[in-house]
C-alpha cells in the first residue's frame, strides 16, 4: 500500500515525519519502502533518505534497514524547484522513470512511503505538477503541517486541492516548527485552537502536534505515530 507524504510547503517536517512513521511502521513488523521521486540540493544521493537511514538506525538499531528499501529517481544540485534545478543541471525529468521506480517499490514492500518536494503543486517540469503525478497513481496521502500560527489557510487549501483532484487524505500530521524554523509552543493557545479548527472545518483527523525533539533519536515522536502505523497495518491485511 503507498501513501504520500505531502507538505503544505517546504520546511514543514515531511523528512521528519517520513523517518519517524518508517520506523514505526517497521515496529509493526511491516516491509517498509522509502522513495523521494525528485531531491533538490544534492548530486550523488538524497539526502532526505540518507536522513531516513540514519533515523531507522537510531531509533530502531542498524538491523531496521534491512526491513527497508529506498530509492530515489533524481538527484539535482540546486536547492529549488524541480522543474528549475532540472533546467540548471541540464536534466530532463522523466515521469516515466519516476512511474517505473515507483512499480517496482510498490512490489517489493507491504508500504510504500512517498517523500514529496515542497508543497504538493510544485512544478516536475514546466507543463506537469506534483499534483498530476498523484492523479495518475492515487496514493493515499499523509499531510504534514506546521502547528503554529498561518497553518490554517495552508492546511485547509491543500486539503481542498487534493480533495478536488478525488485523492484521499488520511490525516494531517502537525509539526512543531513555525515559519522562522523556531520552536512551537504545543501548549499555546493559537496551537491548540489550530488542532481543533483545522480538524473540524477539514473534517480530517489532525495527529500532534509532534513532541518537539532537538535529539533526532529521541523516542517520542515515533512513539505518538504508532497508532498510525498500527492503523496503515490493519489496512494493508
Amino acid at each position: 500500500m503507498e501513501f504520500f507524504i505531502a507538505g503544505t510547503d517546504t520546511g514543514a517536517g515531511k523528512t521528519f515525519v517520513t523517518a519517524i512513521l518508517a520506523a514505526a511502521l517497521i515496529k509493526e513488523g511491516l516491509h517498509t519502502g522509502v522513495q523521494k521521486w525528485i531531491t533538490t540540493g544534492g548530486v550523488d544521493q538524497s539526502g532526505d533518505v540518507e536522513f531516513v537511514r540514519s533515523a531507522l538506525s537510531g531509533l530502531l538499531g542498524a538491523r531496521a534497514l534491512e526491513k527497508a528499501l529506498f530509492s530515489y529517481p533524481y538527484c539535482l544540485s540546486f536547492p529549488a524547484s524541480p522543474h528549475l534545478a532540472a533546467e540548471i543541471d541540464g536534466i530532463h525529468i522523466d515521469p516515466e522513470k519516476i512511474l517505473d521506480q515507483f512499480e517496482k517499490m510498490k512490489a517489493l514492500t507491504d508500504v510504500l512511503l512517498i517523500e514529496g518536494t515542497g508543497g504538493i503543486m510544485v512544478p516536475i517540469t514546466r507543463k506537469f505538477l506534483y499534483t498530476d503525478l498523484l492523479e495518475q497513481l492515487r496514493p493515499k496521502v499523509i499531510l504534514v503541517a506546521r502547528s503554529g500560527l498561518g497553518t490554517i489557510n495552508h492546511t485547509l487549501l491543500t486539503l481542498e486541492a487534493l480533495r478536488t483532484r478525488g485523492l484521499e487524505v488520511l490525516c494531517v500530521v502537525m509539526n512543531p516548527v513555525n515559519a522562522l524554523g523556531d520552536k512551537d509552543d504545543s501548549n499555546s493557545v493559537i496551537v491548540r485552537d489550530n488542532k481543533r479548527i483545522i480538524g473540524e472545518i477539514g473534517g480530517i483527523e489532525v495527529i500532534g502536534p509532534l513532541p518537539f525533539c532537538q535529539d533526532l533519536f529521541e523516542r517520542k515522536p515515533m512513539d505518538q505515530l504508532v497508532p498510525l502505523a498500527q492503523r496503515i497495518k490493519e489496512m494493508v491485511k
